[in-house]
Formats: structure tokens, sequence, C-alpha cells
């Protein structure tokens, strides 16, 4: 009988598809997660679900770090806030000068925060000002994170990073998150959100998902997943949308020669938004 994969687990897959193409995702330190588990998990997930699911994470990662580096050579940002940030890499593949904070629940923080103290010691990893929060993201802590990341944060521009997260919760923890969001930002700090739409929810590769994501899920976890449309972006009231682009479209700016077959491909949507 196959080991189910806890939640949190999700993490280590999602790096193990980052680290398949390092040339795609600009990622050369995904690898470091690796373990013959990590990989099991990953490639059970791409043969149940879709073969282009690597490819996918690939061109996430790559979206969401060349626009954070455009925005520092712009002098937009000092500070990239994380959260959800599982085992992504961001922090060392930006520049050094970056102020981090990664917040997510406290079994893979404590996890990741050992493990990367331990990398910076035996040289292996750069060392980075990180800054470290635990907290649930289903549970109403958000007066105690809001003054923890406001002592930390200083006034400083900021861009909020969410991948992965808001599938995970449901609709009302993810109005609540972006309110917090607007608490803590002011005005020209950006966020960087990830979704699928609802309209993929009729589609065969989503249901796939659903399915392989239900029948190998920890019993013990809870899993309620939700689609966010783009007007749930639009309607915000304090910030514009300024950027919005899918997989499709990042796949014919970095992979324009990869042959795809459209149906099997979990088109998910990027969107930048700034404050106003």
């Amino acid at each position: 009988m196959r080991e189910k994969i806890a939640i949190h687990e999700t993490a280590f897959v999602t790096s193990a598809f980052r680290a398949s193409n390092e040339a795609l995702s600009k990622d050369t330190y995904a690898k470091l997660w690796l373990t013959d588990k990590t990989e099991e998990h990953a490639q059970r997930y791409s043969n149940s679900v879709s073969k282009y699911e690597p490819f996918a994470h690939c061109l996430r990662n790559r979206f969401f770090l060349e626009t954070i580096n455009k925005l520092i050579a712009a002098d937009k940002i000092d500070l990239l806030i994380n959260f959800g940030c599982g085992f992504s890499m961001y922090p060392f593949l930006l520049n050094e000068n970056l102020l981090h904070i990664e917040i997510d629940k406290p079994d893979i923080i404590d996890y990741k925060k050992q493990k990367i103290e331990s990398f910076v010691k035996d040289g292996t990893l750069p060392n980075r000002e990180i800054h470290y929060i635990s907290t649930d993201f289903n549970h109403d802590k958000e007066i105690a994170l809001l003054s923890e990341i406001k002592r930390i944060k200083k006034g400083r521009p900021s861009f909020i990073l969410i991948e992965g997260v808001l599938f995970f919760i449901s609709r009302g923890d993810a109005k609540r998150l972006f309110t917090l969001f607007d608490k803590i930002q002011d005005a020209n700090e950006f966020i960087g959100s990830v979704s699928f739409r609802k309209s993929l929810e009729e589609t065969k590769v989503f249901k796939k998902m659903i399915s392989f994501i239900e029948g190998n899920l920890d019993k013990n976890e809870k899993f309620n997943y939700q689609t966010v449309d783009d007007m749930f972006y639009r309607s915000l009231e304090r910030y514009n949308l300024i950027n919005h682009c899918a997989t499709l479209d990042l796949a014919k700016t970095y992979a324009a020669d990869k042959a795809l077959v459209i149906d099997e491909v979990l088109n998910e949507h990027m969107y930048i938004l700034e404050k106003k």
C-alpha cells in the first residue's frame, strides 16, 4: 500500500518539479530538497495528473523570479514576503540585499529554517537575511501576524508572493488574507498571486488532479479546494491589476518550441497587483 501524502508534502513535490529543468526555472537550489520519496511522489503525480506539471511549475518560478528582479532593478521593492513559502528558494536566487519574510505552517518553517541554516553553515548556500514566521492560514491569527510583519518590515516597500495557497483554503480565508495584505502594504507596493479559474473545473485534467489529491492525501488532512476568477482580483478596491498571464502564455514566451497537448495542461493563472 502506497504511503499517503500530507498537504505540506506538496511543497516538496513543487521543489522536485522546479528542479526538473533548471535552465527553464532558473532555480539552481531546488534540488537540495530532493529525496527518493519526494521524487516518487512527484513522478506519481505527473503520471496520474499531467506530464506537463513539472514544466508548468518551472514556468511559474521563472515568471515570478523575473518579475521580482525587474522590480528590484527599478528600485521599487526592498522586501519579499512569501506567504506559503514552502521550500521555494527565492532568497538565494535574488539580489543579496533583498530582505525576506518567509511564512508557512509550523512544520514547514521549522524544517526549512533548520535545513537552510545547515546549508549556509556548510557553504552550500550564501547567507541571506531571512525572517521566518509560523502560522496557520485557516485560523484567525491576523493581529499577531500583522504585528510581527510590521515589526520586521519597518515601512520597506514590499512584494507579497502567494503561490500554491489559495487553492487549499476557503474563499473566506482568501478574502481575509487580501485584507491583511492591504494592512501590511502602503501605496505602490505589489502582490503576486496564483490561482486556477473556475472554468478549469470542467476539464478532464482538473478532475484528474482532484481525484489524485483526494485519493492520495493523508486521511487526517482536510482538503477543500477553491478556484478563483479574474473578477476577484479586479474587484479589490485598493489594488490595480497590472499584469496577468497563464501557463500557456508563459510557454510561448520561454519554451516556444515545446509541443503541448493543450487539454492536458493545468492552465494556472498568475496575477501582479499594485496597491493604489
